[in-house]
């Protein structure tokens, strides 16, 4: 029969995964910017990095084709770079300490403690 312990250690898992469930959706309201030559250019990216707006300055007849397709890139590059930044400081609250992840192996032992004691 499940104790207390055991049901804190439940109550502590459901809360996690709504936790990870409620950042995975805020994730996808994120979108990164990114800018290149002197801010001619500018690219938008959703939380999966792909291009969902770009805007050129008045003045960006003054770069070539190339000039144009190379700040694309460039700015697409730290749009990418931004939304991703986002997502680190979103899930930041949720990560494994790398000092502590010795502690996963330990916890991995008690969900299957917990799973023969639920048997």
């Amino acid at each position: 029969m499940p104790t207390d312990e055991t049901d804190q250690q439940l109550d502590r898992f459901e809360d996690r995964l709504e936790q990870i469930a409620r950042l995975k959706a805020e994730r996808t309201q994120l979108t990164g910017t990114g800018t290149a030559e002197r801010r001619r250019v500018t690219v938008t990216v959703n939380a999966d990095g792909i291009a969902i707006d770009i805007k050129f300055s008045t003045d960006i007849t003054d770069l070539d084709y190339d000039e144009i397709a190379t700040a694309i890139t460039e700015a697409s590059r730290k749009a990418v770079t931004d939304v991703a930044d986002k997502t680190t400081a979103l899930f930041a609250p949720i990560a494994v300490d790398p000092s502590k992840r010795a502690g996963v192996g330990e916890a991995l032992q008690g969900i299957a403690e917990l799973g023969q004691q639920l048997r």
